[in-house]
């Protein structure tokens, strides 16, 4: 019989991640995965897509999603600035990524984070500047 893997709430684990990590640095920004109401000024949000192309083996020959006891997440981190600070935010989100990997995540192992680069994605319904970080992550799953 095959072992059930169970992988990480990637989402909710770079929130709380980045959360702490932001504090650290004495950084206010709000760290999320739905937007409140009301907003707040300076906010990340954080959004698992699989299904932006990867330019890979993977979506080569149509191989997605786990293998083995690894997981395969893209996340997409929106950091937004009232103050137009958001590029600044995207930077400070990007060098935590980057300096992450391999290590832990709060509880979950991270082997490799693959930064895909950076978009300036101004919000189309308020005009409020908004930068996204996009990054492939390799993590670890649990058996169940």
């Amino acid at each position: 019989m095959t072992e059930r893997i169970v992988y990480p709430d990637i989402e909710k684990t770079l929130v709380d991640y980045l959360t702490a990590q932001l504090a650290g640095v004495s950084d206010t920004a709000k760290v999320v995965t739905r937007i409140p109401d009301p907003r707040p000024p300076r906010m990340v949000r954080v959004v698992r897509n699989d299904r932006i192309l990867r330019q890979d083996v993977e979506d080569r020959e149509g191989r997605r999603g786990p293998d083995l006891i690894l997981d395969r997440p893209r996340v997409v981190v929106e950091c937004t600035d009232d103050s137009g600070a958001a590029a600044d935010l995207a930077a400070l989100i990007r060098g935590i990524l980057s300096a992450a990997a391999p290590g832990y995540l709060g509880t979950v192992w991270c082997e490799y984070i693959e930064d895909v680069g950076l978009q300036n994605d101004t919000d189309p319904a308020t005009a409020a500047p908004r930068h996204a970080v996009i990054a492939d992550l390799i993590v670890r799953g649990k058996v169940a």
